[in-house]
């Protein structure tokens, strides 16, 4: 069981995405940049400025659910990306209204503020990495009223063999959201979900599961419960149902979560 216990741990992760708000079904845009080095602070807080007022604008009127920035505190040598904002909305309405949202604070900057944002932007980012994924929310459940805002997204890439995605969702209820509910009951966890892209594209991963908690510990009292819960049966069938070799962990620091005071940049 111990053995177990801690392979499913790899299992455990972002929709990214702490919002009381969401819902299964819901969707999320996820823009992605890899920043120059040294040039991740600058991004974050021109972020913040220039367009956290927009944003937070959206969350206020419920046109969006949450908002944050995040950025990976574990790296490997292919990562494509350093610097995450993501939103979270109902459905396809909340991704025009969004773009209303730029529009709009566009039309107020003038073309002298523009070139300037242009210049800043190209001076923190390494031109061409910029990306964004559009995805759909297939679990989504968080703590309306937790304890402790999360500080970190435990995250798992998964690529699902061919024909199996209801299965892995299926399963994933089945055996892993009465575990993770009862941990977000006792305050381990803020929040926990799966999405999969809504528009496709090579993401390298079929499925992302997320995880949100406060601190780090969090995930020693996680890999005890699922040691403890999570039986070898139930193992036998994730591993029947995913490429198990494509399967890539990381944890990501929050470091902005809209409509919060957490902001630690």
């Amino acid at each position: 069981m111990k053995k177990i216990g801690i392979s499913f741990a790899l299992f455990l992760a972002l929709s990214l995405v702490p919002s009381a708000s969401a819902q299964d079904g819901s969707m999320g845009w996820v823009a992605l940049e890899n920043t120059k080095s040294g040039k991740s602070r600058d991004l974050i807080s021109a972020s913040i400025k220039e367009d956290g007022p927009m944003y937070d604008e959206l969350l206020a009127s419920g046109a969006i659910s949450s908002w944050g920035i995040a950025i990976p505190i574990n790296h490997s040598a292919d990562d494509q990306w350093n610097y995450l904002l993501w939103t979270n909305f109902a459905d396809w309405s909340g991704i025009g209204k969004i773009q209303a949202g730029f529009e709009g604070l566009f039309a107020k900057r003038t073309p002298e503020q523009m070139m300037e944002g242009q210049k800043n932007y190209a001076e923190s980012t390494v031109a061409g990495s910029h990306h964004d994924w559009v995805v759909l929310h297939e679990i989504h459940r968080v703590d309306p009223e937790p304890k402790k805002q999360p500080r970190y997204f435990d995250v798992g890439y998964w690529t699902v063999n061919p024909g199996k995605g209801g299965e892995f969702i299926e399963l994933y209820e089945e055996s892993v959201v009465p575990i993770m509910e009862r941990l977000m009951a006792e305050g381990v966890v803020q929040g926990f979900g799966v999405f999969s892209p809504a528009l496709h594209g090579d993401f390298g991963f079929s499925h992302l599961a997320w995880t949100s908690i406060a601190d780090l510990s969090a995930k020693d009292t996680i890999d005890k419960e699922f040691a403890k819960s999570f039986s070898e049966a139930q193992m036998a069938k994730f591993i029947e149902i995913v490429d198990w070799k494509s399967h890539k962990d990381q944890i990501l620091m929050i470091v902005h979560l809209g409509g919060t005071d957490v902001e630690k940049n």
